[in-house]
C-alpha cells in the first residue's frame, strides 16, 4: 500500500520536535508524497503553541515545491465534554485538525469518560480525526467509537509513532484497525513524526494492516484526489 499523505507531523513549532516547514515539507517531497499536513501541539500542551500561531497559518502558501501544504494542529482534548484547546474562530483558519488526549492536558479518568470524551469530540464539526486513540492510558469502548466514526465520517488515526512510543499501543491498535475493517470505517496512516528525518516512517502502521488484510479503500491518505475531496468537505 503507497500512502501518498502524511497527516501528523511536528515542526520546531512544538518544542520537543526538531525541523522547520521547509525542512518537513522538502524530507517530504524526497520521499516521494503529493501531500503534507503540519499539526503542531495546541496551546494547552507543555510545549504548544500559542493560538495566534495557528491563525496565522493562513500565510503560509497551498504548496511548496509542488507538495501540497494542509495547515493543521493537534489539538488537545481538554475534557470530556467535547472541548479542545483551540477556539472555533482559530480552526477555521485551518486544512486539518486532529483532536488527542495528552497526559500533560488532561488526567485519564475511566473508560466511561474516555469514551464519552471521544464520542463528545466526533460531534464536534471542527475535528476531523482522533489521534493516536492506541493510548492504553485512555482505555475506551472501541466499538461503540469506531461505529461513531462512520457514522459522522471522521477519521481514525493509526499513528506509528505509537508502537514504540505509547508502549502498550500496539495490541489496542489492532483492535481499533479491525474494528474500522469491520464497520468500514474510514482511517489515516500517520508517522507523528518530530523530525524532518521521520517524515513518511508509516512502516509500523503499514506492517499491522496488511497483517490483518485491511482493505486500501478506507485509508483516506491512501489516494491523493480522495484524500482533498474529503478535505474540501
Amino acid at each position: 500500500m503507497k500512502i501518498i499523505a502524511d497527516l501528523h507531523t511536528h515542526t520546531l513549532v512544538s518544542e520537543h520536535a526538531y525541523s522547520t516547514v521547509d525542512e518537513m515539507v522538502n524530507s517530504a517531497k524526497d520521499k516521494g508524497f503529493l501531500a503534507l499536513a503540519i499539526t503542531d501541539h495546541g496551546p494547552a500542551s507543555s510545549d504548544g503553541a500559542k493560538s495566534v500561531h495557528f491563525k496565522a497559518m493562513h500565510s503560509l502558501p497551498d504548496y511548496i515545491n509542488g507538495v501540497r501544504l494542509l495547515r493543521g494542529c493537534e489539538a488537545n482534548i481538554i475534557d470530556y465534554n467535547g472541548r479542545v484547546d483551540l477556539s472555533e474562530n482559530v480552526i477555521n483558519y485551518l486544512d486539518f485538525v486532529v483532536a488527542s488526549y495528552h497526559v500533560d492536558a488532561i488526567q485519564p479518568l475511566t473508560k466511561k469518560e474516555h469514551t464519552n470524551g471521544y464520542a463528545e469530540i466526533i460531534k464536534n464539526p471542527n475535528i476531523d480525526c482522533l489521534g493516536h486513540i492506541g493510548n492504553p492510558k485512555f482505555e475506551f469502548d472501541i466499538e461503540y467509537i469506531v461505529k461513531l466514526c462512520k457514522e459522522y465520517n471522521k477519521l481514525i488515526e493509526i499513528n506509528s509513532s505509537s508502537f514504540t512510543i505509547r508502549r502498550g499501543s500496539a495490541p489496542i491498535c489492532k483492535e481499533i484497525a479491525l474494528t474500522c475493517k469491520k464497520y468500514e470505517s474510514l482511517i489515516v496512516v500517520t508517522s507523528d513524526a518530530h523530525s524532518k528525518y521521520k517524515v513518511g516512517d508509516h512502516k509500523d502502521a503499514l506492517d499491522l494492516l496488511e497483517s490483518i488484510s485491511f482493505p486500501e479503500n478506507l485509508v483516506l491518505n491512501a489516494d491523493y484526489d480522495r484524500l482533498m475531496d474529503y478535505i474540501k468537505k
